[in-house]
């Protein structure tokens, strides 16, 4: 179990605080305080209650306490965070969130099915992986853990991503959005201080183009959990599709730095740098080279990760290595497509980016934002039938 307190990261089995980068370690006298205070919520706990759960049948001094709570201060290092009532006790002056160690809110766990949330975790390794058919199946699978599920937070979350996927990337005619909007709605009005619910509202309000709640949303999501890599990947796509490139490409290495599994990251930051900073775009192009091998020696058959070692090799400029593992990947049914036509156009091979393109939008594909701020992409501009692609989805 987990403690949020501002932005310290308490876990409890470790004994561990950590924020950003700094990790410190607390006594178990100092967790079991943090614990039974934060339990009141900020009611005052008197001296006398901490002394006999902190010390059960063993008879301390008052100062033995005092002590405690100077490390608990010292260590998160706000003497407020602590605040000592006279003659009553000690209560937190700080909201206290808690999480379970995968980061899933405890609140939601009470409320979610397990076969619910086992179908939400298939749904998201269908997004991850992306093969043939995955968007769809996502969303079939979401909707079965809403059948079982209609009141959790977590599951109406993974609902409305799936459904915005969907929208963007393989509608097949059909107009997702407005339930999505609605999913991500419920769920943060089941769980109003959940990063993940903040996030995909501001994802969906971001794909319905309306910005300013978008933003609003998105500041929420990281305000509640600033370790979160979902929030820190939908705002990045918030600030690219307003144009906000520096930013969005920073927000795109948080969340390579917070998942060590995450390979998409990186890569989006590769390519949205790849011309105005060559340097950056190489170092997280290597980044993604790294992981996505070791991910495809574990895992032969997950094509995601072959698609990242192309696009990988292309930003690099090893254009022939691109080229024949474009060759050998079979991304047919697959919203993957898009990856592999941004690694044709880098090495040069524009009319096989723009059939491929062609496919993806026959589909349904709709993110337009991509296609202006992708160098790759920008550099198609000169063909009609880029450009008719593009505007016909600026008129959509």
């Amino acid at each position: 179990m987990q403690l949020l307190i501002d932005d310290w990261r308490v876990d409890v089995a470790a004994r561990t605080a950590t924020r950003g980068g700094e990790k410190r370690q607390l006594s178990p006298r100092a967790i079991k305080l943090l614990q039974i205070l934060a339990q009141a919520e900020g009611a005052v706990v008197s001296r006398d209650q901490l002394l006999e759960q902190i010390w059960p049948n063993v008879f301390v001094s008052d100062e033995s306490l005092t002590q405690v709570v100077s490390e608990l201060r010292r260590v998160l290092k706000d003497r407020g965070i602590v605040a000592t009532v006279p003659r009553g006790g000690y209560r937190l002056t700080r909201p206290v969130r808690e999480r379970a160690r995968d980061g899933f809110e405890l609140t939601d766990l009470d409320t979610s099915g397990l076969e619910a949330r086992a179908l939400c975790l298939e749904a998201r390794d269908e997004l991850v992986r992306c093969g043939p058919g995955a968007i769809q199946h996502a969303e079939t699978l979401t909707a079965e853990a809403i059948d079982l599920c209609p009141d959790s937070s977590e599951i109406r979350t993974e609902r409305a991503v799936a459904l915005i996927r969907s929208h963007l990337y393989w509608s097949e005619g059909r107009n997702t959005l407005p339930q999505a909007l609605c999913d991500a709605q419920f769920a943060v009005r089941v769980a109003p201080t959940s990063a993940p619910a903040h996030s995909a509202l501001g994802y969906a309000h971001s794909s319905a183009g309306h910005w300013d709640a978008a933003e609003a949303a998105h500041q929420r999501a990281l305000a509640s959990d600033p370790h979160c890599a979902s929030a820190y990947h939908f705002a990045a796509w918030f600030l690219m599709s307003r144009r906000r490139l520096r930013p969005a490409i920073r927000f795109f290495e948080q969340v390579g730095n917070l998942e060590p599994a995450n390979i998409k990251g990186y890569l989006h930051a590769a390519q949205l740098s790849s011309v105005r900073e060559p340097e950056r775009c190489r170092r997280n192009a290597e980044r993604v080279l790294v992981r996505a091998r070791h991910r495809f020696e574990a895992d032969p058959s997950d094509t995601r990760a072959l698609v990242a070692i192309a696009c990988a090799m292309a930003l690099l400029g090893e254009n022939a290595s691109a080229f024949a593992t474009i060759e050998s990947i079979d991304t047919t049914g697959s919203a993957q497509a898009v990856y592999l036509a941004s690694a044709l156009s880098t090495i040069g091979e524009r009319d096989r980016a723009i059939l491929t393109l062609e496919e993806l939008f026959d589909h349904g594909w709709r993110d337009l934002d991509w296609l202006f701020v992708d160098p790759a992409f920008v550099s198609l501009s000169s063909d009609r039938r880029f450009t008719r692609m593009r505007d016909s989805l600026k008129a959509a």
